[in-house]
């Protein structure tokens, strides 16, 4: 990803489960902001601050209040969930990502 964009849920019929991941990675030295367009219903969204697993929890959310998460590196992972009955979906938006500050 070069400074912005977009991404969304996958287009689901009230019997489909998903369990999607995205990994986002922008050029080194640089963050990451992520913003939540839309919430959900009967799904959730987990946001890393890395590889998914090995990287702490920025946040599990399931509302519809738009918020920001910005990452500690180059590197975050997005992991969106929904059961059989979800009718919900979401988009995020990557409005920036920016230099890291550099140490003193």
């Amino acid at each position: 990803l070069k400074s912005s964009g977009t991404f969304q849920s996958p287009s689901l019929n009230s019997s489909d489960k998903a369990d999607c991941l995205w990994q986002i990675h922008v050029t080194n030295n640089f963050r990451i902001a992520l913003t939540f367009d839309s919430g959900c219903q009967n799904e959730y969204i987990e946001i890393y601050d890395g590889p998914p697993k090995s990287s702490p929890l920025l946040g599990r959310i399931c509302s519809s209040s738009p918020r920001m998460y910005t990452s500690s590196s180059n590197f975050m992972s997005v992991r969106f969930y929904s059961d059989r009955y979800s009718s919900g979906s979401f988009r995020a938006q990557i409005p920036i990502s920016f230099p890291v500050p550099v140490s003193e």
